[in-house]
């Protein structure tokens, strides 16, 4: 026999054996804890599922079953004298609602577009397996909450090099490292006062990080400090978990330019690198007209992306040309009289 399988049920069930074994619980207080299970299962199911349907209607039982497990479990603390004393003197309808306070914090935290239904599934308990319900709403939360955070600090570090338009929901950590990393190295060309159009400088700077390591530890230190004396106290702790793994980002790619020639070129490698290749080439192409030209050739995607640019403009300024003031005027009178319009 599997000894360790016998209790595996949910605490709620648990609870409710015991306290039937020990003549604590009358059926007809069983009874009542049976049909309020009922009662709730059906309004989940009503007002998140359908119910008409048995798959919907064994779920919304199961999303019961675990919601007041949690709502017991955070009532008793876990102590199971308290708990069979709840069971008995209070109302099973007051371990749901305890839970579902749990239940809607997740769902504030993912906001008022969230998809409740999807949420709620999570929370699913079946009668015969035994998990730890409070331990998954935790990490729910916290999982949750951290999406929220990076979402904020996404916000804070938006990045006008790059060429990626990201929905925040969709924002990843690597992508939002690179912005913080971007944001660091722009902090340590203003401490030189050198511009983006500053190659030469930009150069010099980086080949001397690159040469004498104490020095670029030392101002990579103070300008990640003063980064992060702008935030909170639980934003400053996520950025700070990044900056070991960012300072070596900045050692290996400083390697790298042994083989680079000018200061345009070191320049587009550099936030090539920290990037990842996602350059907005408006921003670039000063850089790029000012490479050599065996250079250029290191850089075609960068130069197919510039040429883009400068066809579309090219095409809005054909277009502004071939109507005059009157043409316009004229096109717009005749698709306002238009009976399809």
């Amino acid at each position: 026999m599997n000894l360790d399988k016998v209790r595996a049920r949910p605490f709620l069930l648990l609870m409710i054996s015991d306290a039937l074994e020990s003549g604590a619980l009358t059926q007809g207080k069983l009874a009542e804890i049976e049909s309020q299970l009922v009662d709730m299962s059906l309004k989940i199911a009503k007002s998140f599922y359908s119910p008409v349907i048995s798959h919907d209607l064994k779920k919304s039982c199961s999303i019961v079953m675990g919601v007041t497990t949690l709502g017991l479990l955070k009532l008793c603390a876990g102590d199971t004298l308290s708990a069979r004393k709840i069971l008995l003197e209070d109302s099973v309808v007051s371990c749901f609602r305890k839970g579902w306070e749990s239940v809607n914090s997740l769902f504030k935290a993912h906001g008022g577009d969230a998809d409740r239904a999807a949420l709620l599934a999570n929370y699913q308990y079946r009668d015969t397996e035994y998990k730890d319900i409070a331990s998954i709403h935790e990490s729910l939360m916290n999982e949750q909450l951290d999406i929220n955070l990076l979402i904020e600090i996404a916000a804070k570090f938006k990045n006008p090099l790059s060429n990626m338009d990201m929905d925040p929901d969709y924002t990843d950590e690597i992508s939002i490292k690179a912005d913080v990393q971007l944001s660091i190295f722009e902090a340590l060309m203003k401490r030189h006062a050198i511009a983006h159009t500053d190659y030469a400088d930009f150069k010099a700077l980086v080949l001397t990080y690159r040469d004498k390591a104490d020095i670029f530890s030392t101002e990579f230190s103070e300008a990640t400090q003063a980064i992060l004396e702008k935030f909170d106290a639980q934003m400053s702790l996520r950025i700070e978990g990044w900056f070991a793994s960012i300072e070596d980002d900045f050692k290996k790619i400083f390697q790298l330019l042994s083989v680079e020639n000018s200061g345009p070129e070191i320049y587009i490698s550099i936030f090539n690198e920290i990037l990842r290749g996602n350059i907005n080439a408006k921003k670039f192409m000063h850089a790029y007209e000012s490479l050599l030209k065996a250079e250029k050739q290191l850089h075609p995607n960068l130069k197919q992306q510039i040429d883009v640019e400068y066809s579309f403009q090219n095409l809005l300024e054909a277009q502004d040309s071939d109507l005059s003031h009157d043409d316009i005027l004229s096109e717009l009178s005749h698709n306002i009289t238009d009976d399809n319009y």
